[in-house]
């Protein structure tokens, strides 16, 4: 099984454009699926992470939910 968590590696999330302490950033890179970052602003959003050394990356998931209109 791959380790699909980044922190492991040294990887960092340096910055978030804003986040709810329940769901916190670090969330993004910790490689469990029950957990995400979630933020509080208006969008756009965007985070940026910092690996530690060259990393090739082979796919990128995102999930986005409107919180504010259920028939989307």
């Amino acid at each position: 099984m791959v380790d699909s968590s980044l922190n492991s590696s040294g990887t960092k999330v340096v910055l978030v454009s804003s986040s709810d302490e329940n769901h916190p950033p670090e969330n993004i890179i910790d490689g469990n699926t029950k957990t995400f970052w979630m933020s509080t602003g208006m969008f756009p959003q965007e985070f940026i992470i910092r690996f530690a050394e060259v990393t090739g990356i082979a796919a990128v998931t995102v999930d986005s939910y409107n919180g504010m209109n259920e028939n989307i």
